[in-house]
């Protein structure tokens, strides 16, 4: 019996537009952020803001010396931002109502700037609802230091909820991080959109399958 639901961020829960960014990011003079970002892992410094090596400050620091631009960190988490476009409210909704009956959480490779882009900018306002309406607990990357489709996230994430896998539902983006969550014994479904992950979200709380 599935008693815990866990989603993804980006593109489960949250629209993304990658071309936003890497433009944002060029306007500023950074022109090489096309090699290192992607919609499910990132690479050099941006990797190590997601696994939480790397602070927001440092972060900051470093594209402003690696790249030698002079963008003040507002112009550098703006660009970074440009990726997320929304989170439909009729899913905030949704994940509300499941919220009511089911333990729900968010595990994610993410990092801290645009986790508080998302908690701040897409979740809530008109019709919408705050994360703490919609989730338990938030498991992130960068709070973790590891990162899907690593096994020891999954494992990290059950012993500090106190779940057993086979009462877990999945929704990522990215087949190799399902895989990882079945191998350890979850449910695990691919969604590639919030819209898919509404639909799929429907028929659970209308039937109890997925």
């Amino acid at each position: 019996m599935i008693k815990h639901i866990f989603l993804d961020l980006g593109m489960v829960t949250v629209r993304l537009k990658m071309q936003n960014c890497i433009d944002a990011f060029k306007a500023l003079g950074v022109n090489d952020v096309d090699q290192q970002i992607t919609n499910s892992r990132q690479h050099g410094i941006f990797n190590g803001i997601e696994l939480g090596l790397v602070s927001v400050d440092d972060f900051h620091q470093h594209v402003r010396q690696h790249y030698g631009i002079t963008a003040t960190d507002e112009l550098i988490d703006a660009a970074w931002n440009a990726f997320i476009l929304d989170c439909p409210v009729a899913l905030q909704q949704q994940v509300r109502r499941l919220h009511e009956h089911y333990n729900t959480y968010i595990l994610s490779n993410t990092n801290q700037i645009h986790y508080d882009y998302w908690a701040q900018q897409c979740m809530g306002g008109e019709g919408g609802c705050t994360v703490e309406e919609c989730f338990n607990k938030c498991y992130l990357s960068n709070d973790l230091h590891l990162a899907k489709p690593d096994p020891e996230i999954y494992k990290a994430v059950l012993a500090d909820c106190g779940a057993n896998p086979d009462e877990c539902l999945y929704l990522d983006d990215n087949s190799a991080n399902v895989e990882a969550a079945k191998n350890l014994g979850w449910h695990a479904l691919v969604s590639l959109s919030p819209e898919q992950t509404m639909e799929i979200l429907t028929k659970f709380e209308q039937t109890g399958k997925y």
